[in-house]
């Protein structure tokens, strides 16, 4: 098996999602083995959806998860990349390149091109961060909705700070409109109240317990003290006894919260079926079962301190803000909205279908990830493959001062690249040949912003009036990732089950008599 052939199930996936990059990118049907289709166009969920046993794509996957999981955006731009590296290897080891000369190639034009980016780079000051947020919101294309909610994301970062990724979440909701999305400084969850009979909103003391809530047993936690009890008693008057004793101090336990001012109580754990009607009597929103880290979100935005029990409680240990239930889609949502604590953040947004969903929240995702990405680098380059155009003329450029073999290399990088406006441009059903020799034809004016308007449908200044810019720190990562992943799949040239691997097993030889010296 030849090294091109280990890697065809690698270009065949590259190929798929380069048809999926850019705004007008086309779904893809994915039919599972149990019988259910989706269709997406997004390429995280593209190759977690994938089955395949191709050791080389699982491979390629996983640069893709790492890459998705430190930068937020950019997963299609990079296997786009690796699958136009692949082809572009492929065609040099059929001239006789060895993978060491392709990659050492490789390896100093992506030099090249990373001092290219960085001389094409603007100050963030000059297109502001809601460009950046509006370039990665390919979601949708209402123009308004994607100023709107850009407008939004790029005030929820700078007012967050370096944790930006961490602090501004997406949460989705099927019903309604994308227009409806909205930001809340706060946070949103869809847990509703335990009871009906609960009341569905609440202002202050909001209390945030780690533990279960429940009536006290005899010999459970006392002060500081945890002591075992085991009582044995088949007496029922004696077990009444006991039962009332427990209720009498969960109510003491509860009314010293409700005078410290508790009106709601949000727990990770459960409310025990005995107690929730106290809650609900007196006027307390219970809210059971809350993940962990939405949990910490929210301890964090209204200021509350997390506490393991209902006996914990106190004025110090309880937050400030405004707690709402609403109904959306059929389910209750919970809201909580505070500015008292740390600035956290929740976008809240609808979409009419599932599908819509899970694509408008990447593309929510893609837009926090690059906007908080900028916020830290204030440095970013032309979109629209624009950026790719610039470093591909300076990657040509630089191969010709190579007088030997290596310039083969080099000039396939350079064609690489611009298979990222390439396909930006065939998406957007402009002709993809004339595209990019337009933008070939500017950089040798010394026009390096001309790039593709997939919304517009044309090659333009993609720094006019609605400027389409990504951060300059993903582009370099991109490059960077995308050129490790292509190095480390053209030196794979045979593929081995692991157990070929194992040592084989080794029998000892006989025990042999040996005849004692000097006999």
């Amino acid at each position: 098996m030849t090294s091109d052939d280990l890697v065809a199930g690698v270009r065949t996936v590259c190929d798929v999602v380069r048809g999926s990059l850019g705004p007008f990118g086309a779904s893809r049907l994915l039919i599972q083995k149990e019988g259910n289709v989706t269709a997406t166009a997004s390429t995280r969920e593209l190759l977690e959806r994938l089955d395949v046993e191709d050791p080389a794509v699982t491979l390629l996957e996983s640069t893709a998860e790492g890459f998705g999981d430190r930068h937020g955006d950019g997963t299609g731009t990079v296997i786009t990349l690796v699958g136009a590296l692949l082809s572009e290897a492929e065609r040099l080891s059929e001239l006789g390149l060895h993978p060491t000369t392709i990659e050492r190639g490789y390896r100093e034009s992506l030099e090249t091109a990373l001092d290219a980016l960085d001389r094409t780079s603007r100050p963030l000051s000059s297109v502001g961060s809601t460009a950046v947020a509006r370039t990665a919101m390919t979601g949708t294309r209402d123009p308004q909705v994607r100023e709107r909610v850009a407008d939004r994301i790029a005030e929820a970062v700078e007012t967050i700070g370096p944790r930006a990724r961490t602090d501004l979440t997406v949460f989705s909701r099927t019903g309604g409109a994308v227009a409806e999305t909205d930001l809340v400084r706060g946070v949103v969850t869809d847990r509703g109240p335990i009871l009906d009979s609960m009341p569905r909103s609440a202002t202050d003391g909001i209390a945030v317990l780690s533990d279960s809530v429940d009536v006290p047993h005899i010999g459970s936690i006392a002060g500081r003290v945890s002591k075992r009890v085991v009582l044995e008693t088949d007496s029922f008057e004696e077990r009444r006894r006991i039962a009332d004793r427990e209720a009498e101090e969960f109510a003491e336990i509860l009314e010293a919260a409700v005078d410290a001012g508790c009106r709601v109580v949000i727990t990770e754990r459960s409310v025990n079926e005995r107690v929730q009607s106290a809650l609900a009597a007196h006027g307390i929103l219970g809210i059971q079962r809350v993940d962990e880290d939405v949990l910490a979100r929210i301890a964090r935005a209204t200021g509350a301190r997390v506490v393991p029990a209902l006996a914990e409680i106190d004025e110090r240990a309880l937050g400030t803000g405004t707690v709402e239930v609403q109904r959306k889609a059929g389910r209750d949502v919970t809201v909580v909205s505070s500015s008292a604590g740390d600035p956290v953040y929740t976008l809240f947004s609808r979409a009419p279908d599932p599908r819509s969903v899970t694509a408008f929240e990447d593309s929510l995702e893609a837009a926090v990830a690059a906007t908080a990405a900028v916020a830290e680098d204030e440095r970013v380059v032309p979109g629209g493959g624009a950026a790719e155009a610039t470093a591909a003329r300076a990657v040509e450029e630089a191969a010709r001062s190579i007088d030997d073999r290596h310039q083969l290399p080099a000039e396939a990088f350079g064609r690489a690249l611009v298979s990222v406006p390439r396909a930006l441009a065939a998406t957007a059903g402009v002709d993809a040949g004339r595209a990019v020799i337009r933008m070939r034809v500017a950089r040798t004016e010394g026009r390096d912003a001309i790039g593709v308007d997939a919304l517009a449908g044309e090659v333009t200044n993609v720094l006019g009036e609605d400027p389409i810019v990504e951060p300059t720190a993903l582009k370099r990562a991109i490059l960077s990732a995308a050129t490790d992943a292509a190095v480390q799949l053209i030196r794979i040239d045979e593929q081995l089950p692991a157990n070929d691997l194992s040592e084989e097993e080794f029998d000892p030889p006989e025990e042999v008599d040996m005849p004692a010296p000097g006999s």
